[in-house]
This record gives C-alpha cells, sequence and structure tokens, in this order.
C-alpha cells in the first residue's frame, strides 16, 4: 500500500494552522465575488522575502498569511481579499505560493487598517 504524503502533510499543516494561527479566524473573500468564508491562517505582519535581483540580495518585509489550502473551495489566487477578524484590518493577496504539499502563503498588500 503507498504512503498518502499529501494527507500527511496536509494533517501537519493544520496542526500547526491551529497551533501557530490567528485566535479568531480570517475572512477570505474572492475575487471572483463568490461567497466569503472564514478559513484558519497563521498571519505574520513582518515576513522577511529574501531575493536575488542582479546579483544583488534584496530583502522586503511584507505581510504575509500562511495556510492550509485544504480549508479553502478554491486555491487562493492574487487580488482576492482577506480580513484578520482580531484587527478589522483588510489585506488583498499580491501573490499566492503555494508548496505542492497543502500548504503555502499568501503575500499580501494592506488595503485599509483595523484597530491594531
Amino acid at each position: 500500500m503507498p504512503f498518502d504524503w499529501r494527507a500527511v502533510t496536509d494533517k501537519v499543516n493544520g496542526i500547526a494552522v491551529k497551533t501557530f494561527g490567528e485566535v479568531e479566524r480570517v475572512l477570505f473573500m474572492p475575487a471572483s465575488g463568490a461567497t466569503p468564508y472564514a478559513v484558519d491562517g497563521i498571519f505574520d505582519e513582518a515576513f522577511l522575502d529574501l531575493s536575488v535581483i542582479d546579483g544583488v540580495q534584496v530583502a522586503t518585509v511584507q505581510p504575509r498569511l500562511g495556510i492550509q489550502l485544504s480549508q479553502f473551495t478554491v486555491p487562493p489566487a492574487q487580488d482576492d481579499q482577506l480580513q484578520l477578524i482580531r484587527t478589522g484590518a483588510v489585506y488583498v493577496v499580491r501573490e499566492a505560493r503555494l508548496d505542492g504539499w497543502g500548504g503555502g502563503g499568501l503575500m499580501l498588500n494592506l488595503v485599509s487598517g483595523g484597530n491594531g
């Protein structure tokens, strides 16, 4: 019987999200206009992204939401929005970085501030 790595990684992703995720769920609002729904996620307001551009290391700090893909009805994509219920802040997805194993990160841009 073959080993189901996807099921194992989904379970691990779920444990990480439940352990380190937002206390209050995140409202996910698809750009398609589909009905918004709540998901769990690990929010990091100051995620450090490193890249090399023309041989020079460039570091940017940006908000990011770590996700478990199985919580989404369709994979998240650029221009989807989400609201952190805890703060009321609304973000737009700049880039969805899916890891191929049921998890990933949504690189975000702030749309409107919340109550802290």
